[in-house]
């Protein structure tokens, strides 16, 4: 493995492992960046609106789009239409296995694993090809027994950190 790669999958995990209390499950990216922040709401009705829908990292559904990577000490993550600038979409999700906690590694490796594989499918072309950004939620210890604590959950946005319009699947960048 090169170093490069090494710092793309290490890096990441070091950086974030202190928003895993916070969010029930921790972030994990594949390519070394730390995310920008959101862009302001135009009005003060799509703030209110934006405050509405604000969840947790383990209540993300595929096909749902935000504003926040969710990788703060205090995330803020909300949830808004896809055609609006959007930091990263939803592109899959699962479950780890029942059984004893694999450890905060092993829980980001088989989350990195799964991510990995989908990604090809939803954007068209595989990672390590793509100009896209891929991160993900990993459970943590302490709310592996919790539901949804199990929960894997994939995001994908444009590398940088610069909003999105729409969707990314089929996009094949």
């Amino acid at each position: 493995m090169t170093t490069a790669a090494l710092r793309r999958i290490l890096l990441p995990a070091a950086l974030i492992a202190a928003a895993a209390v916070a969010t029930g499950c921790t972030a994990g990216n594949d390519d070394g960046t730390s995310p920008s922040e959101p862009p302001a709401p135009a009005s003060s009705e799509a703030a209110e609106a934006q405050k509405a829908s604000s969840v947790t990292a383990n209540d993300l559904q595929e096909g749902q789009c935000m504003t926040d990577s969710g990788t703060a000490a205090e995330p803020d993550i909300q949830i808004i239409p896809c055609e609006e600038p959007h930091a990263f979409e939803v592109f899959a999700t699962t479950e780890l296995d029942a059984g004893v906690y694999p450890g905060l590694g092993e829980a980001d490796a088989q989350a990195q694993e799964f991510c990995r594989g989908e990604f090809a499918a939803f954007v068209g072309v595989e990672y390590d090809a793509s100009a896209l950004a891929l991160q993900y939620f990993y459970p943590v210890e302490s709310e592996w027994t919790d539901d949804g604590g199990r929960s894997v959950i994939c995001l994908v946005g444009s590398a940088g950190g610069e909003p999105s319009t729409g969707t990314l699947r089929d996009s094949s960048q």
